[in-house]
């Protein structure tokens, strides 16, 4: 299993929009796209630092997500709402015990 880990800053005044959006849309889209397991969104609603991790069953579907365009895709939904450019990388699930 492989995880996209998103880390992001986020305004303050938009983080409860944010939470919204990455509910109702990115995380139903991921479950929804072939290869993709889940998705978890972490925060701090203080600060406005958040970690998005998806899920996916292996390496190639994670990289088909990112070279599709579904990738750019979510994360333009909160374009407005950044302070600062997200920081992204793919790693492996080592351990997973959920």
């Amino acid at each position: 299993m492989e995880a996209r880990v998103i880390k992001v800053l986020i305004d303050v005044y938009r983080v409860d929009e944010a939470i919204k959006i990455y509910e109702e849309c990115v995380a139903p889209a991921v479950k929804l796209r072939e290869g993709g397991v889940g998705a978890l969104l972490l925060g701090d609603r203080s600060s406005g630092r958040g970690f998005s991790i998806t899920l996916w069953e292996n390496k190639e579907k994670l990289i088909e997500a990112q070279e599709s365009g579904f990738m750019q895709e979510q994360i333009a939904k909160f374009a407005s709402m950044f302070i600062g450019t997200p920081d992204i990388e793919a790693l492996e699930v080592m351990v997973k015990d959920l």
